[in-house]
């Protein structure tokens, strides 16, 4: 009695540990998109860019330093000297004090606050054209594993069926009511489904470990699509386009870049103008105070800034030429992407309609077998039909599912679920 109750709490460890080890975490589409933008690790390196962005911001606002400069001149032959002095008399050296500051001018400190802020702005647009990819990464590795998941369930209701049916026929094949031979197909198809159910699981496994990586999750992921049936888009074309032109985010970048080249275009300019550079000083020349003002300016005889003008110039047209074939990027991407929805969505409810009218043939010719209505042979056709259908339907509801997908990644409808 004494050894039972120290079995007890062991085993009720064991029972924890192993419930804690096979946990299992429900994630819907919503939940999915939650768990990206909460855990990606590539996400949160992304949004560093942003302060690193900012910091240029920062040294754009500093001012130039002034410089700090001190000058001594001393009499070196003795037959130079006034009367009565020596090397190290006040009389015959000259100690100069002066403090010089450089000026921008035309606007070359505003422009480069301009510059920094708007590189702020890009970084934060870059972040939004990251998370729109991470997204649609996240969603689509989310609906694999759902479609796996079904894949591995029809081939396990399938192996269901062919045990109850090897059993049957084993019944049947003692009773010499059907010959080795059709007992032996019976057979083979049960392997068959046996051999694809460990081939399902595994690759059930594997993606669930890709989705488990995107979405920094240490559970197992149980996939929950009653979300995604809630999930609308725009069934006009027009306004997806419209909508997808005002939205995306690669186009955003594109236009946000064009603006910053301008900005450097007029900074550019502005740093071909000399830069002049005022001082003021003070000194004691033979024991003679002094006074005096200094301004140099840079003579641009040979240096104009010539080459970066140029180059900014050239980055200009370079952006504004990325923006139009941008333009014709997401045109046709949305274009394919509603084509392949609506097409993939006409097919679906086609397979919609047939789905149940599968289960209740397979049903009725499993009836008629067991009664001794129909031969072997019809059932095992009706079995495969079966098969066949349901990775026909499953097909065509992934396919439908990824259209749509893809279609909210394109129109950037993604960010908004």
């Amino acid at each position: 009695m004494l050894m039972r109750f120290r079995i007890i709490p062991f085993g009720i460890l064991f029972l924890f540990f192993s419930c804690s080890a096979y946990a299992q975490v429900s994630v819907s589409l919503k939940r999915a998109i939650e768990l990206s933008r909460q855990n990606n690790p590539f996400y949160k390196a992304e949004k560093q860019n942003i302060d690193i962005a900012q910091t240029d911001v920062t040294t754009a606002q500093l001012k130039p330093n002034p410089t700090f400069g001190v000058g001594l001149q001393q009499l070196t032959l003795p037959k130079y000297y006034p009367a009565n002095t020596g090397f190290f008399s006040s009389a015959n050296r000259q100690v100069s004090y002066s403090v010089s500051k450089p000026f921008q001018v035309a606007g070359q400190r505003k422009y480069k606050m301009q510059q920094a802020e708007a590189g702020v702005t890009l970084a934060q647009t870059n972040l939004s054209d990251f998370e729109r990819n991470m997204l649609g990464e996240a969603v689509e590795q989310w609906l694999t594993v759902w479609y796996t998941e079904k894949k591995a369930d029809i081939i396990n209701k399938a192996r269901i069926n062919s045990d109850t049916l090897v059993k049957v026929s084993r019944i049947r094949l003692k009773d010499q009511a059907i010959t080795t031979t059709e007992f032996s197909r019976t057979q083979i198809m049960a392997d068959q489904y046996k051999l694809m159910l460990v081939t399902a699981q595994q690759q059930l496994k594997s993606e669930s470990n890709n989705l488990k990586y995107l979405l920094g999750s240490q559970d197992s992921i149980r996939i929950d699509d009653s979300d995604l049936q809630s999930v609308k888009i725009p069934e006009v074309f027009d306004t997806l386009m419209n909508y997808a032109m005002q939205n995306r985010t690669d186009l955003m970048i594109c236009k946000q870049t064009i603006e910053k080249a301008r900005i450097e275009i007029m900074l550019q300019q502005a740093l071909a103008k000399p830069q002049p550079e005022v001082g003021v000083g003070y000194s004691r020349q033979n024991q003679v105070p002094y006074f005096d003002v200094t301004v140099s300016i840079p003579l641009p005889v040979y240096d104009r800034n010539q080459g970066e003008i140029a180059k900014a110039n050239i980055t200009a047209k370079q952006a504004e030429n990325t923006a139009q074939a941008t333009i014709l990027k997401i045109k046709s991407e949305v274009q394919i992407a509603f084509n392949e929805y609506t097409t993939n969505k006409a097919t679906f409810e086609k397979y919609h309609d047939i789905y149940s009218q599968s289960e209740n043939v397979l049903k009725t010719v499993k009836f008629s077998y067991l009664r001794g209505g129909t031969t072997i042979v019809d059932y095992l056709e009706a079995e495969r039909n079966w098969f066949d259908l349901q990775n026909q339907y499953y097909d065509a509801m992934y396919n439908y599912r990824k259209s749509l997908v893809d279609l909210l990644v394109v129109s950037n409808l993604i960010t908004k679920i």
